[in-house]
């Protein structure tokens, strides 16, 4: 109990709080749907720069590094928590229900329920769990330094968002941390939800939530300790967070979409997708006339990026040399142009990504035609555009990884695995075009 009820703080009480500073016309599915995600990534950044200055894992520590931001946000921030509780209870005592929308909620309960008592009941079990993320958090915990974990350059090649996260649990005397990636899989249906709700109708964004949790990859990672639904969560944030700074022209979006985008490379580092997102804010920066944005973008999110790449710099062997490096730059151009690899790699894509995605590809890409069809692209342009950058760095990845590593194109469970975060974006622009579909027929 006291492993949540540490968590759970962590989560009111510096994610809540910080939601709250940078949104001022408050979503309220949105502010409790980022305060999870927002206040145990930047909670476990700490304890990882602590540590780096000689702060050791502890529960005394750990308490007192809570302590000292809670008192601050509380005092700043105590008007707008109070008044974010009031608005809260009288949306809820508000809320009227259709027969059809109470089966729908209880669906969503059911779903979500069922993650919970499942993490809170089973154990870590599942191998890369158990013997790279888990173990780093139990050694972090019984030692109090980050330096006995790495038995190997394997142990340091992740970033330590959910090892640390382990090892909050670890230190509050908790023994099954997989609660967490529930919490993770509430988040994501929370933000989901209130994002949608903005543009759609309350019918069509139950029904659209219920069709992202009943998704088996999604649901099935809220059980188990894989970085692959912490990452998923971060970047749709970061992307609903920019699409929402654009229509609302609010900068705390902006800062907000930053801090995911960091955060979600202090999860996994090497995916290239933060960089999509980077992509996206200049083309609208420039678009709009206001390149400053781009500035205040990076701002917020390199110095997350940068820290665990500067640390782990120092553990890397150097790189190679620059004439190394040049000498493979003829290859890859030969390659852009080698017909047969870009049979194989379609042929890996078909297989281990576009088939597993089943009618919700399918369903996306009717969406984005039709959605043409009714002349309504510009009003909803910024989330398919975001969307399609994802898809050309996730092809452009699988390329340059297929040229650097040999055996790239056998890791079909490693694909299918990160092809999941383009879930929540599909049926989010799905959940968009059947709500302007329903007006249109109307």
């Amino acid at each position: 109990m006291l492993a949540i009820t540490f968590i759970l703080i962590i989560t009111l009480v510096i994610g809540l709080p910080l939601s709250l500073l940078l949104l001022k016309r408050q979503n309220m599915f949105i502010v409790l749907g980022s305060a999870f995600p927002l206040g145990i990534g930047i909670y476990t950044l700490l304890m990882f720069i602590g540590n780096l200055v000689g702060i050791r894992f502890s529960l005394l520590n750990e308490s007192i590094l809570l302590f000292g931001m809670v008192v601050p946000l509380s005092v700043l921030l105590r008007h707008r928590i109070k008044s974010f509780v009031t608005d809260c209870q009288k949306s809820i005592a508000k809320i009227k229900l259709s027969p059809i929308e109470k089966i729908m909620l209880a669906a969503i309960l059911f779903l979500i329920g069922t993650s919970f008592i499942n993490t809170l009941y089973w154990p870590v079990h599942i191998w890369d769990s158990l013997t790279l993320y888990d173990i780093r958090g139990k050694v972090f915990a019984q030692t109090g330094f980050m330096k006995d974990a790495w038995f190997s350059s394997y142990y340091w090649g992740y970033p330590l968002l959910t090892s640390l996260a382990h090892t909050v649990v670890y230190l509050c005397g908790g023994l099954y941390p997989q609660f967490l990636y529930s919490l993770f899989y509430l988040s994501l249906g929370l933000s989901f939800y209130g994002g949608l709700r903005e543009f759609s109708s309350r019918k069509i964004s139950m029904f659209s939530l219920i069709v992202l949790l009943a998704t088996q990859p999604l649901f099935y990672h809220s059980l188990i300790s894989y970085t692959n639904l912490p990452y998923t969560v971060y970047l749709f944030l970061g992307v609903l967070s920019l699409y929402l700074w654009d229509k609302k022209r609010e900068m705390g979006y902006l800062i907000l979409s930053a801090l995911f985008a960091g955060l979600s490379t202090w999860t996994r580092s090497v995916e290239p997708f933060w960089m999509g997102l980077i992509l996206a804010v200049i083309l609208v920066s420039i678009y709009r006339k206001k390149i400053w944005n781009i500035l205040i973008y990076l701002t917020f999110l390199l110095p997350i990026r940068e820290v665990w790449i500067l640390f782990q710099g120092t553990l890397l062997v150097p790189a190679v040399s620059t004439s190394s490096a040049s000498s493979s730059q003829p290859n890859m151009l030969i390659a852009l142009f080698d017909y047969k690899r870009w049979i194989e790699i379609i042929t890996f894509l078909s297989k281990n990504i576009i088939i597993p995605w089943g009618t919700i590809i399918v369903a996306f890409v009717l969406s984005a035609i039709y959605i043409f069809l009714i002349k309504k692209q510009k009003k909803h342009f910024l989330i398919y555009l975001i969307t399609l950058i994802f898809l050309g760095v996730l092809v452009g990845g699988i390329f340059i990884f297929s040229l650097s590593f040999k055996g790239a194109l056998n890791l079909g469970d490693s694909a299918e695995r990160l092809s999941m975060l383009f879930y929540p974006l599909f049926i989010y622009c799905i959940g968009l075009v059947l709500y302007e579909k329903n007006n249109t027929t109307k």
